[in-house]
């Protein structure tokens, strides 16, 4: 509507005095005249806070706990040995108990074996420098055995032997089949008790033949901690 036409219209209303028409009018006409009406506000995006819609069929997400890591302390794998000569049983003369070599290492033992003689006055010297290093060592991780290959040597003989020099080894007299197992892996020089050959099984199941040679304290202390493991 023009500015002419609404004053036209006014004037007729004050002519015919009608105030309450006039006003109605009047106010229709200058609303239908104002600018138009502002747009509601846009609907306010969704706060940052909000939790995401959830899809049909699906769960929301969940945290998931770190898994523990694998093969943590692990404990090292027991010696397992089945060389004749381990897995042979002895009698410790001393005890009358059977044993086995593989045993010994089976239960976490640094394995030191001596094939010796009574008769031997290397191998003596040897097993009383044994003695005193095995007073330095552990002796529940260290085991010392003596075999005996003299074929012509008894176990009560053995015996006799161990307590009249104050060893606390365990002894055992060597059977054919076990000197032949020994030399089958060693050697002839295994049986030679003067050589003081000395066989050292680790609680892994490495087996070392030792350098020949009476070995004095500290070497035998050092053998038993390279062979530890």
């Amino acid at each position: 509507m023009t500015a002419a036409a609404q004053g036209e219209i006014v004037r007729h209303l004050r002519r015919h005095r009608s105030a309450p028409l006039l006003a109605f009018v009047a106010g229709l006409a200058l609303g239908a005249c104002s600018p138009a009406a502002s747009d509601p506000s846009p609907t306010a995006p969704p706060s940052p806070s909000s939790a995401p819609a959830t899809l049909p069929g699906t769960s929301p997400a969940m945290t998931e706990a770190p898994s523990p890591t694998a093969g943590a302390s692990a404990t090292p794998a027991a010696a397992v040995l089945e060389q004749p000569w381990a897995t042979a049983e002895l009698t410790d003369v001393r005890t009358g108990e059977a044993f086995s070599i593989a045993e010994l290492a089976a239960a976490g033992k640094t394995v030191f074996v001596e094939t010796m003689a009574i008769w031997c006055t290397n191998c003596r010297a040897q097993q009383t420098d044994a003695m005193t290093a095995l007073g330095r060592l552990d002796r529940s991780k260290v085991a010392w055995v003596g075999i005996d290959v003299e074929a012509s040597e008894s176990a009560t003989a053995l015996a006799a032997y161990s307590e009249q020099h104050g060893f606390d080894f365990q002894y055992a007299v060597a059977s054919v089949d076990l000197s032949r197992a020994l030399v089958a892996e060693f050697g002839e020089v295994v049986l030679s008790p003067p050589a003081t050959p000395i066989v050292v099984i680790s609680p892994s199941g490495k087996v070392t033949l030792t350098e020949f040679g009476a070995k004095s304290v500290d070497r035998i202390v050092a053998l038993a901690a390279e062979h530890a493991t």
